[in-house]
């Protein structure tokens, strides 16, 4: 999607207003998105935007502006953050600081307003547990209904921690295997997973969960994600 980026605001127009009109262009479509709960890459794109130029206003007084013929860019190296913009004045750089400034509150109220889509939605899904529970819950079977196509998705999920300096952190890896017509599913859920075992996997019992959805909201944009965090933070606990 990438509506708006660091250079929508560093490479500015002559005209201010050109500039001001350009982030409201792109923070409009963004709203237009979430006005359908469409949250994503809406809502990731959004705070990964804020959480830099938040970092850009924290750290003025101590990184650099190159003057150079360079494309934009940031580096972070030595902990500095340092802008490099096609020769520019200290006045040009006045105002990318209040193009960033102008420009925050509005970033973070649509941050908000998508939280607040993704709290209801959440709180319309739930994750349940098919069949016998393994004890090894780190790898299984997803199944999630797309209502509006009338399908039963379902995935293959593996659960893996990174490790970083700071400390570990939790990814939910998913691939595609095969759909199922609703209408079709009259046998019960167990016999779907025994099913699934025999066809992709040759352990008796693999942890395998499904989606429970209450509401009538986008599937890949917001279901498909929130779902995959839910079924995360449970394995997690």
């Amino acid at each position: 999607m990438k509506q708006l980026n660091l250079d929508s605001f560093i490479l500015q127009e002559s005209d201010p207003e050109i500039s001001h009109y350009k982030i409201l262009s792109g923070l409009s479509v963004y709203r237009n998105e979430l006005s359908k709960n469409r949250l994503y890459p809406s809502l990731q794109e959004l705070v990964h935007l804020s959480s830099q130029l938040q970092d850009i206003l924290y750290k003025r007084d101590n990184f650099s502006i190159l003057l150079s013929k360079q494309k934009s860019s940031i580096n972070f190296k030595e902990e500095n953050l340092i802008l490099s913009i096609p020769g520019q004045t200290v006045e040009y750089n006045d105002c990318v600081y209040d193009l960033i400034e102008w420009s925050l509150p509005l970033i973070k109220s649509l941050i908000e307003e998508a939280y607040v889509i993704y709290d209801f939605v959440a709180e319309n899904i739930s994750i349940i547990e098919v069949g016998v529970s393994p004890a090894f819950k780190d790898e299984g079977f997803l199944m999630l209904p797309d209502v509006k196509n009338e399908i039963l998705q379902v995935h293959r999920y593996r659960s893996i921690i990174y490790s970083t300096q700071s400390s570990p952190y939790h990814s939910l890896r998913t691939s595609f295997l095969e759909n199922h017509k609703l209408s079709d599913l009259s046998n019960s859920l167990e016999l779907l997973k025994h099913n699934l075992l025999i066809k992709y996997d040759e352990r008796p019992n693999l942890a395998t969960f499904v989606c429970r959805v209450d509401i009538d909201v986008p599937f890949d944009e917001t279901i498909f994600l929130i779902a995959k965090r839910k079924l995360l933070n449970l394995l997690i606990k």
